[in-house]
């Protein structure tokens, strides 16, 4: 297969914000509301269907897996017959993913119904390429925050309202996620309006809609960005090493229970909002995406490294806090920078890639986690995420707005 040639700048003019990124906002907002409601309580939902903790692994690793090799897939199309067509794909598509789930009996089922909602939340890489057609390049940043402040606030809320719905039966808290999501649908059909409308579509043969998934590998490695890719996959693979941990680590060192470490996570939930959706628009047209990144990967390990070490209760909530601003400045910097280096008719399917290496890290980031865990102890599964994150700030180096 030929080369990945390097991409010129997406270009800036005649791009304009406002109104339907809001509407992005609410759109991803609510997406991320029902699977907050659901996602937190599926360990409990798969061991009362007799499902061990092996196939709840696989049953949590199945989203990943798809969301990997669909997002540059779904980016793709994007690119070829406009975001507004996708992004309802997938809110259709994880409507009947919670539907399959809440009426799931069986181990098959339930894996089924992951898989599915796994490949229709690739749509994420939409709209951060929506979220590039509509923001000129010194909003980018901040734009890219705002779709991360929804995944925050999502995370925050969603867990809270399950658990109020989950009393009665662990199907409920399903069964309205799902009604929330097709809800959500019918509110972007109507509100959320076209924001690439492609001036050239030639023929779209399926050997050029599976393409992306089987030059994937090639993508991540040898593409002009792997760098900036790389970058994403050291910092997510960092933070699902945390996620993976915490409530482990957390009653063992700390001694919080189970309401505690949902304070806890909701802390950095918001924290993590608010640098997303408001401290990265201030900062970025003044440091650049490259600084931001790099300070946030420097404050993301000066939070995790002496976590499970330092067993002051203070302390914890100050390592929560750096390590919730270091990605909320890093995460969305890189996508933007990205987004920034990409030509406009190829923005779904490059963000895509970089979605693919997320989703790469949600899957190994856990599974070393654990392994360090278990084996050398809470401390040291911490400073190896501390030291991931340096790695990461390293790569940083010589990378400047142009990525």
């Amino acid at each position: 297969m030929p080369d990945v040639k390097p991409l010129e700048p997406a270009p800036a003019a005649g791009r304009r914000s406002g109104a339907p990124l809001l509407i992005l906002f609410l759109t991803v907002f609510i997406d991320l509301l029902g699977f907050g409601i659901v996602i937190p309580f599926l360990p409990m939902y798969a061991a009362r269907l007799n499902v061990g903790a092996a196939g709840i692994g696989l049953i949590l690793s199945a989203y990943s897996l798809m969301q990997f090799l669909c997002a540059p897939l779904l980016g793709r199309l994007s690119d070829h017959f406009g975001r507004r067509p996708i992004i309802m794909i997938g809110l259709l598509g994880s409507s009947i993913g919670y539907m399959v789930y809440g009426f799931a009996y069986s181990f098959f089922w339930l894996i089924a119904s992951r898989a599915l909602h796994g490949a229709c939340a690739a749509t994420v890489s939409t709209a951060q390429a929506y979220v590039a057609d509509t923001t000129t390049e010194d909003k980018r940043a901040h734009g890219m925050g705002m779709i991360g402040a929804a995944f925050g606030l999502g995370f925050v809320l969603g867990p809270a309202i399950g658990g109020l719905l989950g009393h009665s039966s662990l199907r409920t808290p399903v069964f309205f996620a799902a009604a929330l999501t097709f809800a959500n649908l019918i509110f972007a059909a109507y509100a959320l309006p076209e924001s690439h409308h492609p001036e050239h579509r030639p023929p779209l043969r399926v050997s050029r809609v599976i393409e992306p998934i089987l030059i994937l590998p090639r993508q991540l490695t040898r593409h002009h960005l792997s760098r900036l890719f790389s970058i994403a996959f050291l910092g997510t693979f960092a933070m699902a090493a945390f996620e993976t941990t915490f409530a482990l680590m957390v009653p063992r060192v700390y001694g919080y229970g189970a309401a505690g470490i949902g304070g806890l996570l909701a802390f950095a939930g918001l924290i993590q909002a608010l640098t997303q959706g408001y401290l990265i628009g201030k900062l970025v047209s003044r440091t650049g995406e490259p600084t931001l990144i790099r300070a946030g990967m420097i404050a993301f390990a000066l939070g995790m490294a002496p976590m499970a070490s330092l067993a002051s209760h203070a302390m914890l909530f100050v390592m929560i806090a750096l390590l919730s601003i270091g990605y909320g400045f890093a995460s969305p910097s890189v996508a933007s920078l990205i987004s920034k280096s990409t030509q406009r008719h190829l923005q779904g399917e490059v963000l895509g890639v970089n979605q693919s290496a997320l989703s790469l890290a949600r899957i190994c980031g856990p599974i070393a986690a654990g392994f360090i865990y278990q084996t050398l102890g809470p401390p040291a599964a911490y400073v190896a995420g501390g030291l991931v994150a340096v790695l990461a700030a390293v790569l940083t180096r010589g990378i400047e707005a142009g990525a």
